[in-house]
């Protein structure tokens, strides 16, 4: 530990033995970095504030009507590209800036360097208000370029969306030629079809199995009605045939129409019977007694009513009277010929019900893939008219914003701040600077120092000389100094010191006038 402080030591001096070399070379880059920062032009900020509204009183009245487009998605854009090559090459025609260039490739560093230099950026999160800030040496010309930058947002935010609204335009237009086209194309199709299978497509009576169906219903309804009439024409024809000239009536119709002495008390007991069985059963004593009087009752009835029909037989029998004569048979022959008409009327409909449901019952393996091509005819008919009137629809929104963005400022742009300069510089950063050169320069003269020291060395002390030479040490000559080299040294010394508080003197100074400015 002690030889490394040792060398340390030794190095130290050898340092503070071209301590003027150092001293040369910190005052030589300090006062050449303090005259270039000197020289350097003022830099001076111009600052600009813009707030965007894109919230228009049309837009809740407008909504559903027309395309409601996100203009905080289009801003933030149109922020993003703002410093877009394009964008700076028209700030830079706007601001006059390319009659300074005398070539491409200055043309190209101007671009480039406002690229870098001009901030645009949001003040707060949430709301569309920025701040735009350019520094430049000329006040003038950096309000006329924040002015230029302005200019060209506002212009691109409105040339783009007439240029959106234009294509969306032409987009729609031709989209809907494209689908009109295939429309028409679609309803040929689909009217060819039906003109090809008009028999077998599904109509207001239902699909071609309903109609099957209901051919099949409308053919037993129909078996079932002839049968109907069938069977009142026998008993029409049984009745004429058993037919007798009694006043136009039949036994049986004289049997039902003759009244007896007996009818009331019969219908009294069958009333009796009724309430008695309401309260007990058929095995009850009572009504057992009341159905066998019923039962004696009715035979006696029977009885009377046989007599009285022989006798009015053998009345008839002498009589001459003609059964043609009697309105009730002519009566039972005219329903007899109506139901013969309609007899053969039934006949023919169930005839036609018969071919056409065996006609329906032959097409019965066709009908499914008739049925498949008309429903996919249908369905790409239905899509190409849906996308069609989607189409139409979207133009009239187009139409209708068109309009609106012609009519009002769907976004209002508002300059808070206008291109302002600020009085006092912002750059260069001389403080800064300054302090740097004075650091750099006091340690390019240690460094200075240093390498001399190790390009030309001195030996300064014993220690030193017994390291580089290895050699036994015999003894020491001490160094003697008059009072007049005692003086000149200490003299030398304060000379050194006060150089370095100068420098440093100048260096107060400097900051001093720099902050004053």
């Amino acid at each position: 530990m002690q030889e490394i402080i040792e060398q340390l030591l030794d190095l130290l001096k050898g340092i503070w033995n071209k301590r003027w070399y150092a001293m040369a070379i910190s005052w030589l880059v300090c006062l050449l970095g303090w005259g270039i920062i000197a020289q350097m032009p003022d830099q001076y900020q111009t600052k600009a504030k813009i707030y965007i509204d894109t919230q228009s009183l049309l837009k809740p009245l407008l909504r559903g009507l027309t395309v409601q487009t996100n203009m905080n998605q289009q801003i933030q854009l149109m922020v993003r590209t703002l410093l877009s090559r394009p964008n700076v090459e028209k700030i830079i025609r706007l601001a006059d800036l390319d009659l300074y260039t005398q070539n491409q490739e200055e043309f190209d560093a101007l671009v480039n360097k406002l690229q870098k230099e001009i901030k645009f950026f949001r003040i707060t999160r949430g709301e569309n208000l920025y701040d735009l800030t350019y520094t430049d040496s000329d006040r003038e010309q950096g309000q006329d370029i924040l002015q230029a930058v302005i200019t060209v947002f506002i212009e691109n935010s409105i040339g783009e969306s007439r240029d959106e609204s234009d294509s969306a335009r032409t987009f729609l237009n031709k989209q809907i030629k494209i689908y009109e086209k295939r429309l028409l194309s679609a309803e040929d199709r689909l009217k060819n079809f039906k003109q090809k299978y008009v028999g077998m497509l599904p109509s207001s009576t239902g699909d071609y199995f309903s109609r099957m169906q209901n051919s099949s219903k409308q053919l037993e309804e129909a078996k079932l009605v002839l049968r109907e009439a069938e069977m009142q024409k026998e008993a029409i024809q049984a009745e004429i045939d058993g037919e007798v000239p009694s006043f136009g009536l039949s036994p049986k119709r004289m049997m039902a129409q003759m009244e007896t002495p007996y009818d009331a008390r019969i219908e009294k007991l069958e009333q009796d019977l009724d309430s008695l069985l309401l309260q007990y059963t058929d095995h009850h004593p009572d009504v057992g007694s009341v159905k066998r009087v019923l039962k004696s009752l009715k035979k006696q009835r029977d009885k009377e009513i046989s007599d009285l029909m022989e006798e009015e037989s053998k009345t008839n029998a002498n009589s001459n009277y003609s059964l043609n004569e009697n309105p009730v048979f002519q009566q039972l022959k005219i329903t007899l010929g109506e139901l013969i008409a309609e007899e053969v009327t039934l006949k023919v409909r169930v005839a036609e019900y018969e071919k056409r449901y065996l006609a329906a019952q032959e097409k019965v393996n066709t009908v499914p893939e008739i049925e498949a091509k008309r429903k996919a005819l249908n369905r790409d008919y239905d899509i190409i008219k849906t996308q069609y009137d989607e189409f139409l629809s979207r133009k009239e929104s187009a139409a209708i914003a068109q309009r609106v963005d012609q009519t009002t400022d769907s976004v209002q742009f508002k300059v808070i701040e206008a291109p302002r300069v600020e009085p006092k510089p912002v750059g260069p950063q001389r403080i800064l600077f300054s302090s740097i050169v004075l650091v750099v320069g006091l340690a390019a003269g240690l460094a200075s120092a240093f390498l001399l020291s190790q390009l030309r060395p001195v030996i300064l002390s014993a220690n030193e000389l017994l390291r580089m030479t290895g050699l036994p040490l015999l003894g020491c000559v001490s160094v003697i100094t008059s009072p007049d080299q005692h003086r000149r040294k200490i003299l030398l010394i304060m000379s050194y010191f006060s150089l370095l508080l100068l420098l440093l003197v100048i260096y107060a100074v400097l900051i001093g006038w720099y902050i004053m400015r």
